[in-house]
């Protein structure tokens, strides 16, 4: 039974919470949308400076050949450094038109099989879809759906197993059918489950860096003969 307006405004930790994730919400829009505009400008400069070596590459200014691996180096040490510029940023684009042709299931019969497993799928949410606020994104790896310490969806009821927002059900969910999905179901007909393919691929993961430059430290306790 959800809490009615009345009962949440006597909870203020509960205020308080939401306040935190609006707050964070908003800044990491903030972020991501700033990352998306550098990643722009860098693109602007790598257009202009791809069509300047072609100038210098036509008029024989420079070696083709020798540009090639002088890039190849500085794109390997760039790698290496982890200094390549990315925002890491995804949004869905839907087709006008659906690929798939929509296969109708009885989720309801098949719910104690599958236990909802559709709902550890991942996916990117649409650029409207996150600025409608209903659906949780996440936070380390926007705009993807939001997933709990299990795997599954946020918005997937632990109990039912029932869409919590199933109104405002991300257009991706409301487009599948796990009718013809060979990951999920190795037989469909006799509801047995693709169980290889799910435990390779849906299992519960921990916080995921997106990109990080390793450092290694001095060995702050000197050993001895570590220092000969």
């Amino acid at each position: 039974m959800r809490d009615s307006p009345h009962n949440i405004a006597k909870q203020p930790w509960r205020t308080a919470i939401n306040s935190v994730e609006r707050q964070v919400e908003r800044g990491s829009l903030f972020m991501h949308t700033a990352l998306s505009e550098t990643a722009e400008r860098v693109t602007e400069v790598e257009t202009f400076l791809y069509g300047l070596i072609d100038v210098l590459v036509a008029n024989k200014t420079i070696n083709q050949d020798a540009l090639r691996q002088a890039v190849a180096a500085v794109r390997g040490e760039l790698d290496q450094r982890g200094e390549t510029v990315s925002p890491a940023v995804a949004l869905r684009v839907d087709t006008e038109t659906p690929t798939d042709v929509f296969v109708p299931v009885n989720c309801a019969e098949r719910m104690h099989v599958c236990h909802a497993i559709c709902c550890r799928l991942h996916f990117a949410l649409s650029a409207s879809e996150v600025e409608a606020g209903t659906l949780k994104w996440d936070l380390g790896r926007p705009y993807h759906i939001r997933q709990d310490a299990t795997g599954t969806c946020v918005h997937n009821d632990p109990e039912t197993h029932g869409c919590s927002v199933y109104a405002a059900r991300p257009s991706v969910c409301r487009g599948y059918s796990c009718a013809n999905d060979e990951r999920i179901w190795s037989d469909f007909e006799n509801m047995q489950l693709n169980t290889a393919w799910i435990e390779e691929n849906l299992h519960a993961t921990g916080p995921r860096l997106a990109h990080a430059t390793m450092v290694r430290l001095p060995d702050p306790v000197l050993r001895p003969g570590a220092g000969s």
